[in-house]
């Protein structure tokens, strides 16, 4: 579990060698009894942690029309997961399929040098 203040400053730890520490032995975010779950992205299974939920609005036609086509809505989410068990980066507008589902990436960024945080949107 997450170190005590007490526990850090007696060692002369940083508050990022503590959180990379968490990481390495999946302590806190990545504790599959508390927050993070198996998700299969792309074709492996990784411990992560996904939140999503549907936009109640319909969003436009991408196909140059400005309209708002009845029906089309999108699905939002955000995936955390650990830098060391992914390959390669994921990049905006590229896609990625999550426990079947295709979605597209529309930001991306490490925390820390440690967690990426991906915004994933899907059509529904």
């Amino acid at each position: 579990m997450m170190k005590s203040i007490h526990d850090i400053y007696s060692r002369d730890e940083t508050f990022i060698d503590s959180f990379a520490d968490d990481l390495d032995d999946c302590a806190v975010w990545f504790d599959e009894s508390e927050f993070a779950r198996f998700h299969t992205i792309g074709n492996k299974k990784i411990l992560s942690i996904f939140t999503k939920y549907a936009a109640s609005q319909a969003i436009a036609y991408r196909a140059g029309r400005n309209d708002n086509p009845e029906g089309i809505t999108k699905a939002v989410g955000t995936l955390y997961c650990r830098v060391q068990d992914i390959k390669g980066n994921f990049t905006a507008e590229s896609q990625i399929k999550l426990d079947g589902t295709l979605y597209t990436v529309l930001d991306a960024s490490i925390i820390q040098d440690q967690v990426w945080r991906v915004t994933l949107e899907a059509k529904k």
